[in-house]
């Protein structure tokens, strides 16, 4: 149990399965609350997300599981409910995924809960929320890219709508309930009571539209895709040099005054009435690309950003994953560091971005290994003797002493 961040005392009940809940319980483990997971004894489907592995185990479970302390039990037996009921009596925070009405069918629902528990704070994620047409519908991060607007606007403008390749709806699902968890831990110091949250994925991509939804909101248009430019602001996009290809954006009038005369040196561009200003330059973005083509040809990809950083025009080269964590950028952030796991010694490990002076984030820790933490989290939180989780154990109810 981690005895440092400004969550350090916070006790977390983690129910969550595959992505979206599990990172809202990591980034609480992060911030220092004693985070257990709790699985079947079969264990969390991503423990099968393979390959490639690490010494048989997911690199999947291995991120999205760091630094909580796992209990394996069958929340269908008597034992095993009992167990949840024992421990909520303590916990802060209950977090699941399940489908709707499947905690209640367990015994283990809200109510029940908060009947045993009023300080309790209950976080329910899932695809569509827990009433409305879809609360039974499985939700998925592709499918909620999908339906929600936002895969409309990914892609080339002449090519098929395209998925962001990683999860990113599952990861900032889990943000906003991580957020709106923080937020009721703060209530609480007033009123006393906790409270039920709901996060979803369809809602969370929604309003990762952003600006663009609310265009559409306010002005009732229909935004489409631009590739890796913008639709509101050029010259913007992945430009080829004379080796390669580099991201750029230019925000503003004076950064495009700047980037023409001092750049590329071509401040006819500025003057040009076709380019002069950005809504100019929005209607004649086929014309300002061949023309910026033309330029770039003409150097290689370090001599441009080089130029690029020296006048404050933001650009970057396009790197791969291996790359960028690699990079001295990732090590001047100190975005990766080693996490010592029970069977697989010490891993890397990303750390989380933000950083906080006073109450730093605890230092990492690897995943659990199936019910590594069953027998003391049973015993010091729950309150169950050791002959009962012997039994637990015995019967399958639970898995205990996995590395022996």
């Amino acid at each position: 149990m981690s005895t440092t961040g400004p969550y350090a005392g916070i006790k977390v009940l983690d129910f969550g399965q595959v992505m979206a809940a599990p990172y809202a319980g990591m980034l609480l483990a992060d911030l220092g609350a004693d985070v257990v997971k709790i699985e079947s004894p079969s264990g969390d489907a991503t423990r099968n997300y393979t390959p490639p592995d690490v010494g048989g185990e997911s690199p999947y479970y291995l991120f999205v599981n760091r630094n909580k302390r796992g209990i394996a039990i069958d929340l269908k037996s008597e034992d095993g409910r009992a167990a949840i009921l024992a421990m909520a009596k303590t916990a802060d925070v209950v977090i699941e995924n399940f489908r709707a009405g499947a905690m209640d069918r367990l015994g283990i629902g809200y109510e029940t809960l908060k009947e045993r528990n009023s300080r309790l704070i209950y976080a329910a994620v899932s695809g569509y929320g827990r009433t409305g047409p879809f609360a039974n519908k499985a939700g998925y991060d592709p499918i909620a890219q999908a339906e929600s607007g936002l895969m409309s606007m990914c892609g080339d403008p002449d090519g098929p709508p395209t998925r962001i390749g990683i999860s990113v709806i599952d990861m900032i699902t889990g943000t906003f309930a991580t957020q709106a968890i923080s937020a009721a831990l703060y209530a609480r110091r007033d009123t006393g009571a906790g409270q039920y949250i709901e996060a979803n994925l369809f809602a969370t991509a929604a309003n990762m539209l952003g600006n663009f939804g609310a265009q559409s909101l306010m002005v009732g248009d229909n935004p489409r895709r631009a590739g890796s430019g913008s639709q509101a602001a050029q010259p913007a996009g992945v430009y080829p040099s004379a080796d390669g290809e580099f991201m750029l954006t230019i925000g503003n009038e004076g950064m495009y005054q700047r980037f023409c005369e001092n750049v590329i040196e071509r401040p006819d561009m500025a003057g040009d009435a076709r380019f002069a200003t950005n809504a100019q330059r929005l209607v004649n973005k086929s014309a300002l690309t061949e023309e910026l083509n033309a330029v770039f040809a003409t150097r290689s990809n370090a001599k441009w950003l080089e130029r690029m950083n020296a006048h404050g025009i933001p650009a970057g080269e396009i790197s791969s994953v291996h790359d960028a964590l690699n990079s001295p950028m990732a090590e001047a952030t100190n975005l990766v560091a080693m996490a010592p796991h029970t069977t697989l010694g010490e891993l890397k490990t990303m750390m989380p971005s933000f950083r906080l002076s006073g109450t730093p984030v605890r230092d990492p820790v690897g995943a659990p290994v199936l019910g590594e933490h069953t027998r003391e989290v049973l015993r010091d939180w729950a309150g169950f003797a050791d002959g009962r989780i012997d039994a637990m154990v015995a019967t399958g109810v639970a898995v205990a002493d996995p590395v022996g």
